[in-house]
């Protein structure tokens, strides 16, 4: 085994979504809670309010603060740029790229605030844990997210949702001409006088620099001196893993839940949406599908030991509030906004995140997006609350809920619960590497870009007989 290939080279979506459920684990047992996130970031916005602009449009709603496991994701995803010895900077988006990207990032925002919990918090978090609100919020944001696809279809962008670009894959696709793949190939293209690139970039760092020093301050509930070390380094830990995967293999919860509905998609539906070919590899193979369904399986059994031989609660994913409904009208609403803004900006949050330290130009325009989506939440919260956390559907907020307080019922229907997410692995690992024609073991060890060039290379080998066998043909017609 060569260790050095394993850090420099790309991952497959099955150990992206291994380091993505080790993160929800690690801080699991020790906070009893899924990750949470969103709100972090909407208190490091809240820095920049108090130690630069001095206005209160986040803070009136969420204290200044910094959230270690985003600086975690991000630390983890530049690091991947450092072993890789590539920045994604040499990626050229179009400026209507950038600015759907921020458009999702502003529509992701308003959706976490709506739906109470990113995708992360409810895919990642809640159906491991068996929250009926997560599953329905999951089910709602699918058939949108294919809207926004859609959109993205008609705008002729459709090209760009790739789950990273690799440069040597890039180029190899411009030897072979393969217009979907090379989009963001511009040999002339001088990202560090990009002014686009270069206004959000110190966007990013002004963001960081506020936040950090709101951390020294030491007056908030995170920073240093009132947070102590082992719980910075473990929330740090966390994020790190959470980007490290992410980066390594392009992990993403938006992709996750898209991917199945390409097996009912034709060759020529793909090909009319323009859509890259790398992507639908990565779709055919359900790649981040079984990614997803790692993680949520990683996550899920330790909710199961810990519960049934521990006595530990299974985690509530619901802010019910002063209503105390499981499900209400804003889950219906901000489930659809997540699988729009996740979309738009070519990855749920945390991949954003994670796609922001590693240079891409999306990521960077997303991030001040969700500043904006805040927005309307923290200025107008009560409206908020009313119109939609008051208008309740169920007050059970998880499915053992619903069943007899029998322990015999509920850990025979949970077993059966990780019974199914099981039998769902495997055929997703099965289904995947039929589809992309490969070994179970090469679906499970090799990256995205190795499974489409070798792809790609066998495509080529059947091209090159076919011309062979029509040469042949037309030489015999000569002689005749």
């Amino acid at each position: 085994m060569n260790i050095k290939k394993i850090f420099t080279k790309p991952w497959s979506f099955v150990w992206g979504g291994f380091l993505v459920g080790l993160a929800q684990v690690i801080y699991f047992l020790k906070y009893q809670t899924p990750i949470p996130v969103t709100t972090g970031l909407a208190k490091m916005f809240g820095s920049i309010e108090e130690n630069i602009t001095k206005t209160d449009y986040i803070t009136r709603l969420y204290d200044a603060d910094i959230h270690w496991i985003i600086i975690g994701t991000l630390a983890g995803a530049f690091l991947v740029t450092l072993l890789e010895g590539e920045r994604k900077a040499w990626a050229k988006y179009p400026p209507r790229v950038a600015l759907l990207a921020f458009i999702g990032g502003a529509t992701f925002g308003l959706g976490t605030r709506i739906a109470q919990g990113c995708t992360t918090w409810h895919y990642l978090g809640g159906i491991p844990a068996m929250s009926l609100t997560s599953i329905d919020v999951a089910i709602v944001s699918i058939p949108f997210a294919f809207i926004a696809f859609m959109l993205m279809t008609k705008l002729n962008v459709a090209g760009y949702l790739k789950h990273h670009e690799h440069h040597a894959t890039v180029k190899h696709c411009v030897e072979l001409e393969y217009p979907s793949e090379i989009l963001c190939y511009d040999p002339k293209h001088q990202p560090h006088k990009d002014p686009l690139r270069i206004i959000l970039t110190v966007f990013l760092f002004l963001l960081l620099a506020s936040t950090f020093w709101t951390a020294f301050k030491g007056e908030s509930s995170n920073s240093i001196g009132r947070l102590p070390w082992s719980e910075i380094f473990l929330k740090t830990l966390v994020g790190f893993l959470l980007g490290f995967g992410i980066a390594k293999s392009g992990f993403g919860t938006e992709c996750a839940v898209m991917a199945p509905k390409s097996l009912l998609m034709k060759q020529s539906h793909f090909d009319s949406m323009k859509v890259a070919k790398i992507t639908q590899t990565m779709f055919t193979g359900l790649m981040p599908f079984t990614a997803l369904l790692i993680a949520i399986l990683m996550f899920n059994i330790t909710i199961l030991i810990t519960w049934i031989f521990f006595g530990w609660d299974v985690p509530v994913v619901v802010e019910a509030g002063r209503y105390k409904y499981g499900f209400h009208l804003g889950h219906l609403v901000g489930g659809p906004l997540l699988g729009i803004g996740a979309v738009l900006m070519i990855g749920c949050e945390i991949r954003t995140y994670a796609r922001t330290a590693m240079g891409y130009l999306t990521g960077l325009a997303s991030l001040p997006g969700f500043f904006f989506g805040y927005l309307p939440f923290t200025l107008y919260r009560e409206k908020f609350e009313e119109i939609f956390f008051s208008r309740g559907i169920i007050e059970e907020k998880n499915i053992l809920e619903l069943l007899p307080q029998n322990s015999y019922i509920q850990y025979g229907f949970a077993l059966a619960y990780t019974a199914v997410l099981v039998a769902i692995l495997v055929w997703s690992i099965k289904k995947g590497s039929q589809m992309v024609k490969v070994t179970p073991k090469e679906y499970l060890t090799k990256s995205t870009d190795e499974i489409f060039l070798k792809g790609l290379k066998e495509e080529t080998i059947t091209d090159i007989k076919s011309w062979k066998g029509v040469l042949e043909i037309e030489k015999e017609g000569r002689k005749k």
